[in-house]
């Protein structure tokens, strides 16, 4: 999956990334969100920047993740917050800055190399978000793929976690 969404053009990337995103803007619970997680994408990922620009522009607060040990610590973030390249050359905001507690997310995108309908995922073999999901208690989680990425199952381990939403770039799955 690495391979195919690594060798997808940039152009498509962009315009796949634009329908989730016009898909997401449509949600409900991401709608009544005051403060939403998300991901600084990374290589072929669903691109979140725009996401998380409109999402400043609708007046929301917005946390990036930042990879402390085994878990995930999360910043809120403004349009002046430096990122640098973190864990696995993702960027992250810097310790430092405003800690949020993950009670006080009320929509979480999560990223998936590949997920199902159930709302299970394949990340990239951390656990991260498995063991954040959890946590966060007030949250509608949301995991944002290419259609493409969408696969009939995926092997569930007892540590995994399923998130509520899927958004493609063709469709909103809710899940469980």
């Amino acid at each position: 999956m690495r391979m195919v969404r690594g060798a997808l053009p940039q152009s498509a990337c962009e315009s796949r990334s634009a329908e989730i995103r016009k898909r997401l803007f449509g949600v409900a619970e991401f709608e009544r969100a005051a403060t939403v997680l998300a991901f600084a994408s990374i290589r072929n990922e669903v691109r979140t920047q725009l996401i998380i620009e409109e999402a400043w522009s609708a007046g929301k607060r917005v946390a990036l993740p930042r990879v402390h040990g085994d878990e995930l610590r999360l910043r809120v973030i403004d349009a002046q917050t430096p990122l640098a390249p973190g864990a696995f050359s993702v960027p992250e905001p810097a310790e430092d800055d405003e800690s949020i507690d993950p009670s006080e997310i009320d929509f979480a995108l999560v990223p998936a190399l590949a997920v199902d309908p159930r709302g299970y995922r394949i990340g990239y073999g951390g656990g991260y978000y498995d063991r954040l999901i959890p946590q966060l208690s007030n949250a509608c989680t949301c995991a944002v793929a290419y259609d493409f990425q969408m696969i009939s199952e995926v092997p569930e381990l007892p540590f995994d976690v399923s998130v509520d939403l899927v958004i493609t770039d063709s469709r909103l799955i809710h899940a469980a």
